[in-house]
């Protein structure tokens, strides 16, 4: 059996998402500062995994645009038309990372601030480290007005039907439906929300329906009697985080210490997370387009038949809590087949990897395994449908792969200016060993 570390209840509550204790050596402030920087990041940000997937976006879209902008490339990926004076990468890194990131998480100033004076300590002073304040502080601005009028703070006008098949509050908590306005949030690569917007969900009362309600009632109840004990630990790892913050720290243990240059560890965090960050909008669409309702729900109402007023198991409950939101498609195994596609694309699919949270720890043999188990964990839990989970593997892998397919991170510095970066961050053998993989020299990878 192999492991995981995600989130549970892809909740929007305001507490940090943020991965345990790392599995792999911390990346140095004097190492490569796109992946000091990513590391940073990835000890979480307010709102939730969805919420905080924009941000995880922003950060590492502006360290990679930093990095270009000072290794002798100046193509944007994202936010077009800035002006920059170029200088050290170091410096217009950590203050590009550091300005997002303070905006975002305005808690952890003080945490950030010492990140970026003790990464500026290491610039000597001059017109490089001046020039590269200047470009950082440019990036970061232009990267926060690129994304003011995302829609991501937009009202919503959504109310549960009470239909039958559709969604509603569940208990315990009966809350109300979590930020439906993201389903219309601007993605960041893909052309709409509803790009890869999957087939419906199986009618109420269908066989397709039937086998799923009797599997998940099974398996994810509380007091399921065939669900294994690696099942349970499994659904509850997964509760434990959530969003992109582990697959950073699964694609930081794969590139710290391999050599690759700077531009290439800023493109692959800046394609997790857009693809992440453009997953969770697709997810978000498709569950507040259909409305599906929860096992809990189902379960309780008992609508195998789809005659509503049949008696169900009104003292059914799931493993896990059920998170407030409709259930078709699953958000983590949308997420997880996005970024775990992204990293298998760029870094090759067999890698060994372990993440912890919440004291737990669980470990793979590759990243679409993390991927299916963070999706299975869902049904074990008792808060997904089978259905809910394969759409959401298949949303994300496709924008994964679209990711992966497009040009906005492939800018190549000049050959001298990859000589310099190959000197000042990394061996040269190493990067030739995954230049292929990276797809920097080459067309891009199609993951």
């Amino acid at each position: 059996m192999r492991s995981t570390l995600f989130g549970g209840a892809l909740a929007i509550a305001g507490a940090l998402v943020a991965v345990g204790s790392p599995a792999h050596a911390e990346v140095a402030v004097s190492g490569d500062p796109a992946l000091y920087w990513n590391q940073v990041l990835s000890k979480g940000l307010p709102g939730g995994p969805v919420v905080s997937s924009r941000g995880f976006a922003m950060v590492s879209s502006a360290i990679h645009d930093a990095v270009n902008a000072t290794t002798g490339n100046h193509n944007y990926a994202l936010v077009p038309g800035v002006v920059t004076s170029g200088g050290d990468t170091r410096a217009a890194t950590a203050v590009a990372a550091r300005n997002l990131l303070v905006q975002l998480n305005p808690a952890g100033a003080a945490t950030y601030d010492a990140a970026l004076a003790n990464s500026l300590a290491l610039v000597p002073d001059g017109a490089a480290k001046t020039n590269g304040i200047a470009t950082g502080a440019a990036i970061s601005t232009a990267m926060a007005a690129f994304r003011a009028g995302d829609g991501a703070g937009a009202p919503s006008t959504y109310m549960p039907s009470g239909g039958l098949g559709d969604w509603a509050p569940t208990p315990p908590g009966n809350l109300p439906a979590a930020i439906p306005s993201w389903a219309t949030v601007d993605p960041w690569l893909m052309g709409s929300p509803d790009a890869f917007r999957p087939p419906p969900p199986p009618n109420i009362g269908s066989i397709e329906y039937a086998a799923a309600y009797n599997e998940v009632m099974a398996i994810g109840s509380a007091t399921s009697g065939v669900r294994t004990a690696d099942q349970a630990a499994a659904a509850n790892f997964w509760v434990a985080a959530a969003g992109a913050a582990p697959w950073y720290q699964a694609g930081l243990s794969a590139v710290e210490g391999d050599g690759l240059s700077t531009l290439e560890n800023a493109r692959i965090f800046a394609l997790v997370a857009t693809a992440v960050a453009d997953s969770a909008i697709g997810i978000w669409d498709a569950k507040y387009e259909y409305d599906y309702w929860r096992p809990v729900t189902g379960i309780r109402n008992g609508d195998l038949d789809g005659n509503a007023g049949t008696i169900g198991d009104v003292a059914w409950n799931p493993l896990i809590v059920t998170p407030n939101h409709p259930s078709y498609i699953s958000g983590h195994s949308g997420i997880a087949g996005a970024a775990s596609s992204v990293l298998s694309g760029l870094l090759g699919e067999s890698q060994h990897f372990c993440l912890t949270a919440a004291a737990m720890t669980r470990c793979w043999d590759s990243y679409s395994g993390a991927a299916q188990e963070a999706a299975d964990s869902r049904l074990w839990g008792g808060i997904h449908w089978r259905f809910d989970n394969e759409a959401g593997l298949a949303l994300g892998r496709q924008v994964g792969a679209y990711a992966l397919a497009s040009t906005a991170f492939d800018a190549v510095p000049e050959p001298a200016t990859w000589a310099m970066m190959i000197l000042g961050f990394g061996a040269a053998g190493a990067v030739m060993r995954r230049r292929r993989a990276l797809g920097l020299a080459d067309a891009p990878a199609q993951g």
